[in-house]
C-alpha cells in the first residue's frame, strides 16, 4: 500500500508541476520577442535547449545511479551507495570538463553574423562545469522513489527564473547575453537546492573521492553510455535540428521552429512526466516475472495517455489560430497548419510513451536506442535535407520530416513492446485506441463542421465549443466504455475533491 501510495503521489505531483511549468514558458515566448527581437529568441531558442540537452544527458547518464542504488538501498548497503555516488560524481566532473571544454571551443569559432552566440556558448560552457557534477545528488533522491523533489524544484526555477528576466529587463534593459546567465544561473540554483534534501533521505550519505572504485566507474560509464546515447537521439531531434535550421536557412526560422514545437513539446513534457513513473513497475513486474501485469500496464498505459492526448487535440484542432493570436500576434498565425500537424504527430507518438518507458524498465535498451537512431535522427533529419534541396521550403520541409519522425517512433515503439510482453494486438488497438477514438472521431468532425458551416469566429464561443466538445468526448467515453475499476477510481477522486472542498469551507467559517 505504501508503494503504491509513492507511486501516485510522484505521479500526480510530476504531472501537476509540469502543467505549471507551462505556465512561464508560455509568457516568455510573446516576452521575448517583444523585448529582444525576434533575431534575440532564435538565439535563446538555440541555447537554452543546448543547456538542457546536455543537463538531460547527464541525468540520462545517471539512470545506472538510480537502478543500482535502490538495489543497495533495499539491501540496506549503504556504504555501496556511498561508493556509488562518490563514482559518479567523478564520472559527472569529467563529462563536464569535456563539455565545457568543446562548447567554449565551439563558441570561438562558430559563425554567427548576429554576435551574440560566441558569448552564449561560453556562458553554457561554464555552467555546464557546475550543473553536471550536481545531478548525482538528483539521481539518489530519485532512488529513494522522490521524483517529485526535482520536479518541484524545477517548477520553481522556471517561475523565478521569469520574474528575474522580467526585473533585469524593466530595470536595466533587454540583453541576450543576461537573459541566458539569469536562465543558467536559477537552472544551478534548483539543482543546488537538492543537494541538502539528498542528505536528508539518506542518512549516512558521503560524497568522498576515497570512495572511488573503478569497476564501479566502468559499470556506471557503459550502462549510463547507453542511456546517455537514447537521450541524444532526442536532443538531435530537439536541439540538433534547430541548430542545423541556423546553418541551412536563418536565425529568425529558428525562432519560428521553437514557436512551431513549442505546443508539441509542452504535451510531450506533461504525458513524459505521467509514464516516466512506469519504468520501475516494469521492472518490478518483469522480476516477478508477472507478464500479465506487464500486459495490463501496457494497454492502461496508452489507454489514459491516448485520451489525454485526444483531450489535446480537441482544444488545438479548435483554437490554435486563435492560441497564436494571442500568444504571439497574428504576424505568426500562418505557422498554425504547421504546428498541427506537428501536434498530431507528436501525440500518436506519445500515445506509445508507455510502450517506450516498458521497454526502458525492462532493460530492452538496444530496442529503445534503435527506435530513436532511426525515428529521431536519420528519418527526420534526411527528410528534412531532401525536401529543402527539391522544394527549398523550410517550414514544408521541418514539418514533413518531423511528423513522419514522430509518427515511425510511436509505431516502432508499439511493435516491440507488443512482441516484449506478448501482448495481444488486437486487444491493445481495441482498448487503447478503437474505444477512445470512437467517440472522438466523430465528436471533433461533428464540432468542426458546425464551426465552419455558421462561421464562428468569435474566440469565445470557440471556446465554449472546445470545451463542450472535450465534455462530450470524456462523458460519452465514460459512460459507454470506463471499465468498473476506472470509475471506482474516477468516483473515489470526486470524493476526496469533495471532502478538501468542505474541509476548506469549514476552515472559512471559523
Amino acid at each position: 500500500m505504501r508503494q503504491s501510495h509513492l507511486i501516485i503521489s510522484n505521479a500526480v505531483i510530476m504531472w501537476g508541476a509540469q502543467v505549471l511549468n507551462v505556465v512561464p514558458q508560455v509568457i516568455l515566448v510573446p516576452y521575448l520577442i517583444g523585448t529582444i527581437g525576434e533575431v534575440g529568441y532564435g538565439v535563446y531558442a538555440l541555447i537554452w535547449p543546448l543547456i538542457m540537452s546536455f543537463d538531460q544527458l547527464e541525468k540520462s547518464s545517471q539512470f545506472g545511479v538510480v537502478k543500482y542504488s535502490a538495489a543497495f538501498f533495499a539491501q540496506g548497503l549503504i556504504c555501496e551507495v556511498n561508493k556509488i555516488i562518490s563514482t559518479s560524481f567523478v564520472y559527472s566532473i569529467f563529462l563536464a570538463a569535456l563539455a565545457c571544454i568543446g562548447i567554449i571551443i565551439a563558441g570561438f569559432f562558430y559563425n554567427d553574423p548576429s554576435g551574440q552566440i560566441g558569448f552564449a556558448l561560453i556562458v553554457v560552457g561554464i555552467m555546464i562545469l557546475f550543473i553536471v557534477p550536481l545531478t548525482p545528488y538528483i539521481a539518489v533522491i530519485m532512488s529513494r522513489q522522490r521524483y517529485y523533489v526535482n520536479a518541484i524544484a524545477d517548477t520553481l526555477s522556471k517561475y523565478i527564473s521569469l520574474l528575474a528576466v522580467v526585473i533585469w529587463f524593466s530595470m536595466v534593459g533587454p540583453s541576450v547575453e543576461v537573459l541566458i546567465i539569469i536562465m543558467a544561473v536559477t537552472l544551478f540554483l534548483a539543482r543546488l537546492a537538492q543537494v541538502p534534501i539528498a542528505y536528508h533521505f539518506v542518512p549516512g550519505l558521503k560524497n568522498n573521492p576515497h570512495f572511488f572504485d573503478k569497476k564501479t566507474f566502468v559499470l556506471i560509464a557503459t550502462f549510463g553510455g547507453v542511456m546517455v546515447f537514447i537521450s541524444g537521439c532526442t536532443a538531435v531531434n530537439t536541439t540538433g535540428i534547430r541548430w542545423l535550421m541556423d546553418i541551412l536557412v536563418s536565425t529568425s526560422f529558428v525562432a519560428h521552429l521553437a514557436i512551431m514545437l513549442m505546443p508539441a513539446m509542452l504535451l510531450s513534457q506533461i504525458i513524459e512526466a505521467m509514464t516516466s513513473t512506469v519504468v520501475p513497475a516494469a521492472s518490478a513486474y518483469e522480476a516477478t516475472k508477472n507478464q500479465q501485469m506487464l500486459q495490463e500496464l501496457l494497454i492502461r498505459g496508452i489507454r489514459y495517455t491516448m485520451i489525454l492526448a485526444l483531450v489535446g487535440l480537441f482544444a488545438a484542432g479548435f483554437l490554435m489560430r486563435d492560441i497564436l493570436n494571442l500568444w504571439v500576434g497574428p504576424k505568426y498565425m500562418f505557422l498554425a497548419p504547421y504546428i498541427l500537424v506537428l501536434f498530431v504527430s507528436r501525440s500518436c507518438m506519445l500515445s506509445a510513451s508507455t510502450a517506450n518507458q516498458i521497454l526502458k524498465g525492462m532493460g530492452k535498451l538496444r530496442a529503445v536506442m534503435s527506435i530513436y537512431l532511426i525515428g529521431l535522427v536519420i528519418v527526420p533529419i534526411g527528410m528534412i535535407l531532401a525536401i529543402i534541396y527539391i522544394w527549398h521550403d523550410p517550414y514544408i520541409a521541418v514539418s514533413i520530416g518531423l511528423a513522419t519522425g514522430y509518427i515511425l517512433c510511436g509505431c516502432l515503439q508499439l511493435g516491440f513492446c507488443l512482441i516484449t510482453v506478448k501482448a495481444d494486438l488486437r486487444s491493445v488497438l481495441t482498448y487503447a485506441y478503437v474505444q477512445p477514438l470512437i467517440f472522438a472521431a466523430p465528436v471533433w468532425l461533428a464540432f468542426f463542421y458546425t464551426i465552419t458551416f455558421f462561421g464562428f469566429n468569435s474566440l469565445f464561443i470557440r471556446t465554449i465549443i472546445s470545451i463542450t466538445s472535450i465534455m462530450l468526448f470524456l462523458g460519452g467515453f465514460y459512460f459507454c466504455f470506463a471499465t468498473a475499476e476506472e470509475r471506482h477510481h474516477i468516483q473515489f477522486a470526486i470524493n476526496k475533491i469533495s471532502e478538501f472542498q468542505k474541509i476548506n469551507l469549514a476552515h472559512k467559517k471559523k
